[in-house]
């Protein structure tokens, strides 16, 4: 997509410089992305209304969507996405949460009781008249009872252009919703119903990727425009623990899915540490393991601590010296370290054995952990903290014998 200045877009609408910054600085201009001191604007922006104009008062030319059950993680997440589209968001909740952080504080949330009939009528009667979008986020089955007479009802400050996505959980009784209510709802108005069906595991532990849940629902509500009555399966960013607090071995897609997703969470606050013992085979040139470098030095980049040791003997140095993953990884912001390995072997050979093939460390709560190469399993993760104890310890005796890679390698 290419974007023009402000200043460009001045010739073109025929308004001043100064009008069109002011637009962007009140999120009107839909896409408007501020870089430095200056606004650039996609070049395929239609001309906002002037609200100035008598005419806005009685035509609506806000975009505005709705979030039923917003204090959660999807609700949130999807709020800061539907905003960058251009939208003005609103949400309703059963509880109404106090939300510290600023990005929220320009969004007005309702307080309803959802389980009750009374209450619903009440606020679609407070709400805003015109709407373009509804989001009825329901995983959770906390507000399942009065869901359908509140989208019928809502559905009337909708036009032919607007889209429902409804959110539920895989175990739920009435998942067929959005296809019983398409026929009179997209045929009486023209509305878009689509669903978004969330695997979430019963009685177990697990970890969700709420911001590509929120993805895909903006998807469905912004990029799907002749669709209606679909039904889409999130279950890949859905990580589940045994009892013991791993999961089960993941195939090599799903690992690298589970890497990824864990390490676009990180932040400056966070810490990453990863030991590996250099094999024959290591650093392959396959689409994964390349786009596994990228994202290492992405996340370092945007950051997060992040420490890596090699391990190899003395002797396999010059076999190393050229390897194209190291240099990398020698210029990025990753501490690089070399371990000996025939010195620990000596001295302290059970940390290879804790080491075996590679982990990767999350701060102290997570573990990445590799698999032998079969084809078929790659690795698992754990939150076991009697396992992540053990494997810190591991690595923190690894640094006492760590040296900076570059000065191996040069």
């Amino acid at each position: 997509m290419s974007y023009l200045t402000a200043k460009q877009f001045s010739k073109i609408w025929q308004i001043s410089e100064r009008r069109i910054i002011k637009l962007c600085s009140e999120d009107r201009i839909s896409g408007a992305v501020k870089n430095g001191m200056i606004w650039l604007i996609p070049e395929d922006t239609i001309k906002p209304s002037d609200k100035r104009n008598k005419i806005s008062k009685y035509i609506n030319t806000q975009k505005r969507v709705m979030i039923v059950n917003f204090c959660n993680e999807i609700g949130l997440e999807l709020s800061l996405i539907l905003k960058k589209e251009g939208y003005i968001v609103d949400g309703i909740s059963n509880k109404k949460e106090i939300i510290a952080n600023k990005e929220f504080s320009d969004i007005k949330i309702y307080e309803a009781n959802l389980n009750e009939k009374k209450s619903i009528l009440q606020i679609i009667e407070e709400t805003e008249k015109y709407y373009e979008g509804l989001i009825y986020i329901n995983y959770n089955n906390e507000t399942e009872k009065y869901k359908e007479a509140f989208i019928k009802e809502f559905a009337t400050k909708m036009n032919d252009e607007s889209s429902i996505v409804i959110v539920n959980n895989i175990n739920f009784k009435n998942q067929k919703l959005e296809q019983k209510l398409q026929n009179g709802l997209n045929n009486k108005i023209g509305i878009r119903i689509n669903a978004l069906i969330l695997k979430v595991p019963e009685n177990k532990k697990y970890v969700i990727n709420y911001k590509e849940i929120a993805e895909d629902i903006n998807a469905l509500i912004n990029k799907f425009k002749n669709t209606t009555g679909m039904t889409i399966y999130a279950n890949e960013g859905i990580i589940e623990f045994e009892e013991n607090g791993r999961t089960l071995p993941l195939s090599v897609g799903k690992y690298y899915k589970a890497i990824t997703n864990y390490f676009k969470r990180m932040g400056k606050e966070d810490y990453i540490w990863s030991p590996s013992i250099m094999q024959e085979d290591e650093w392959t040139d396959s689409p994964l393991e390349m786009n596994f470098r990228v994202t290492n030095i992405d996340t370092a980049n945007c950051g997060t601590k992040m420490e890596r040791i090699f391990i190899f003997s003395k002797s396999r140095i010059k076999e190393f010296k050229n390897n194209k993953t190291l240099q990398i990884f020698m210029q990025s912001n990753i501490n690089t370290m070399y371990v000996d390995y025939d010195e620990i072997l000596v001295k302290e050979p059970e940390l290879l054995k804790i080491v075996k093939d590679g982990f990767i460390g999350i701060n102290k709560d997570t573990l990445i952990v590799d698999l032998p190469c079969n084809g078929e399993e790659r690795g698992y993760i754990s939150i076991n903290k009697a396992e992540i104890d053990k494997a810190w310890k591991c690595y923190q005796r690894l640094k006492n014998y760590a040296v900076d890679l570059k000065e191996v390698l040069k």
